[in-house]
């Protein structure tokens, strides 16, 4: 931190850094300008910045608390209703997956506050992967992190998760933020430490009586895009993970591995027909394995080791406008290892 060239640095706190002592050495190494909390606000420059504190702190992991919601009340009827806001918490404004606690519980009180101003950027971390909702004026933002994966909502469970080398920096980034004079949005970018565009997933709003959709922005006839065709150069050596936001009509993720044989793109699950758990891509043996029960596939997803009965089921690709798709419902794998060819 003490490269970066800049009189101030601002804080807001991960419940890593709230364990065990309530947040006072956070506040005593961090929090020197407000000692006794660790929510504040300032203006610089036209925008008005507000850091909260949801990650334990004081009542619960993922809530606010009625102390820092009434602050947070007085703090915004000082601002006018035009100038942008850009909002910092560890812990999703948002429900990203209530089943994994992805979420303020008292979240709601919040953004009826924020709700009135014409331009609001929310950034949040907590579930280290790349998350957006928008809610009328309001833009929510999750960033990655730089270490420990996590699964997509729903997939598997909220764990890191350990990956081959080769793969762990596409998993793994970080955010950079522009807010531009006279430009109320701001410029969101979100990079891999491989140098490639963050995999992201978009959260449709959903009311109190729904379930969360999850919806990419792109899609054509039962197909997600997973990408530019240009970052897939490397498909014919090593396949590549991708997350499989379903289409309106699904409301369940995937993931799955893409590669390149005989000069096309072919889609294959990383569900192993065993038991179903998450194989995994092995480069030194060039082949898939799974971690439960021992069964490996080779890199056409043909099960060559192992108690697995079929092989791993594939999914169609087509190129369109130089964007890789990939089907979202896959073909079902036959015990014979043939498959339908894309």
């Amino acid at each position: 931190m003490s490269t970066i060239k800049t009189p101030n640095i601002f804080y807001v706190p991960g419940e890593h850094d709230v364990l065990n002592d309530q947040g006072a050495g956070f506040r005593q190494r961090f929090s020197a300008k407000t000692p006794t909390k660790t929510w504040y606000s300032m203006d610089y420059q036209g925008v008005h910045l507000i850091g909260l504190s949801n990650a334990g702190e004081l009542e619960a992991f993922g809530m606010l608390g009625t102390e820092q919601l009434a602050w947070l009340q007085q703090d915004l009827a000082a601002v006018k209703h035009d100038t942008p806001l850009v909002v910092f918490a560890h812990v999703p404004l948002f429900t990203v997956y209530k089943p994994w606690t992805w979420g303020t519980k008292d979240a709601a009180q919040a953004i009826a506050l924020l709700k009135p101003f014409s331009a609001v950027t929310v950034l949040n971390g907590h579930i280290h992967q790349v998350v957006t909702q928008v809610e009328g004026n309001i833009n929510f933002y999750t960033a990655n992190s730089t270490s420990f994966p996590q699964h997509c909502p729903g997939v598997v469970a909220p764990n890191a998760y350990k990956l081959p080398a080769n793969e762990l920096l596409q998993y793994l980034g970080y955010r950079t933020v522009n807010i531009l004079p006279g430009n109320p949005t701001a410029a969101i970018a979100d990079p891999t430490l491989a140098g490639t565009a963050a995999a992201s997933i978009t959260i449709a709003a959903a009311s109190a009586a729904s379930p969360v959709a999850i919806a990419t922005a792109s899609s054509n006839a039962g197909f997600v895009d997973v990408g530019a065709e240009t970052d897939f150069a490397a498909a014919a050596a090593t396949p590549k993970k991708v997350m499989l936001p379903p289409p309106a009509s699904k409301t369940d993720l995937q993931t799955a591995f893409v590669l390149k044989l005989a000069g096309q793109y072919v889609g294959i699950s990383d569900v192993c027909t065993h038991m179903g758990c998450e194989v995994s891509w092995v480069a030194t043996d060039t082949r898939f394995k799974c971690p439960c029960h021992g069964s490996q596939y080779d890199m056409t997803g043909k099960n060559v080791a192992g108690p697995a009965p079929k092989p791993l089921a594939r999914y169609k690709t087509q190129v369109v406008n130089g964007r890789l798709l990939v089907s979202y419902e896959p073909i079902v794998a036959s015990t014979t290892n043939s498959f339908e060819r894309n």
